[in-house]
């Protein structure tokens, strides 16, 4: 008989799922469930960077699954991501920053990160309008970027396709558990919709729902502000970043320049997903993408947003089964970095729910009993 799997969740890791599991099995019945619409929250809101660069050594391995995957992807999706392999470059700004660059790079190497230090005329090479004073640099040729919209609704795309339903504006108020097992999802409009495996995955809202049975999920909501310029002329290859700055500064095919970094905006309203952008965050932001890198500042600043994250307190994602209720996954807490994990995240996901080996290698460090948590 086949299976039931009930997904919370139509941005990306939710909707990776789905695909994974439909074209694993397509005997299985696979209902996602959106509170909006695909894409509106963080995956939607996302740099997109497609980085091994700077992960913890906890994710490298699934990073770099992951990255394997991002040149195919078009093709397994059958729709476009945007993705472009461009490459990935962390400045050295200051003596400190290029004293601790080369052990960096060692201790990457290591685990099979493709990285490598370059001096003042490398890094320059790469990016000529950098920063007078850049010592130097490290390098990631496999690094790139995609396009965080076009990538999540590649993956609605792909995932309808192969089967999946995919249902918008479509609320879920809580889990429904009976003797440790989980039995479904209590919709917004009041209906259950029944299932033999549900995978959380709702990003900043995961914590509400787990809350509710008992659960305590160890992730707190920061929005992360987004900028984008008017085009300017091509300058900018890799995605750019720099030591001991807030930075993630890439040029689109159209010329903009998207920054990101880290730079905070405030929630107003956390439930219906609403935020007020900083005025010191996006002055502070631009001020950094000009001084890294002075062609950004040729460029006006055309609109601005921010994504609701969640964080953990190890700023590493939680994977997998949750302690104590069978049937429940969960992938959550992705702390502003799970973008470009999404490929692999999905395919674990799908074979946790099928009983199949899960590539456990791969995510063991993000397992949700790390920290402790019973239900």
């Amino acid at each position: 008989m086949a299976i039931r799997v009930v997904i919370v969740g139509g941005g990306l890791m939710g909707l990776s799922a789905a695909f994974h599991l439909r074209r694993a099995d397509p005997g299985t019945r696979v209902t996602v469930l959106e509170r909006a619409r695909v894409g509106a929250a963080a995956s939607g809101a996302s740099a997109a960077g497609v980085r091994a660069m700077g992960r913890d050594p906890a994710e490298r391995a699934l990073a770099l699954a992951s990255l394997a995957r991002w040149p195919g992807l078009d093709r397994e999706l059958e729709a476009p991501t945007r993705y472009r392999r461009t490459g990935g470059l962390r400045l050295a700004l200051d003596e400190a920053a290029w004293r601790a660059a080369g052990p960096w790079v060692a201790e990457q190497r290591a685990d099979g990160v493709a990285v490598e230090l370059v001096d003042a005329q490398g890094a320059r090479a790469h990016a000529p309008g950098i920063a007078a004073g850049c010592l130097g640099g490290v390098y990631a040729p496999e690094d790139g970027q995609a396009e965080a919209l076009p990538a999540t609704e590649a993956f609605a795309h792909a995932a309808r396709r192969s089967g999946a339903r995919v249902e918008e504006g479509a609320g879920v108020r809580g889990l429904a558990v009976d003797r440790g097992r989980v039995v479904g999802v209590e919709r917004g409009d009041g209906a259950r919709e029944t299932g033999d495996v549900v995978i959380v995955a709702a990003g900043a809202w995961s914590a509400t729902l787990l809350a509710g049975i008992g659960v305590p999920l160890p992730i707190e909501t920061r929005p992360l502000q987004m900028l984008l310029t008017a085009p300017g002329a091509p300058a900018l290859r890799p995605v750019l970043g720099a030591f001991d700055h807030r930075l993630s500064l890439k040029q689109l095919d159209d010329g903009a320049y998207l920054i990101g970094g880290g730079w905070p905006a405030r929630v107003t309203d956390h439930a219906g997903n609403r935020y007020e952008m900083l005025e010191e965050s996006v002055r502070a932001s631009l001020e950094t993408a000009r001084a890294v890198f002075a062609p950004a500042g040729d460029c006006a600043l055309a609109r601005s947003w921010a994504g609701l994250e969640a964080f953990t307190p190890d700023d590493l994602p939680i994977l997998g089964p949750v302690p104590g209720i069978s049937g429940l996954l969960v992938a959550a807490g992705f702390s502003g970095h799970g973008f470009a994990l999404s490929p692999m995240i999905g395919d674990i996901l799908a074979r946790l729910a099928l009983g199949q080996a899960a590539l456990e290698p791969l995510w063991k460090g993000l397992r949700f009993d790390r920290f402790g948590v019973r239900s």
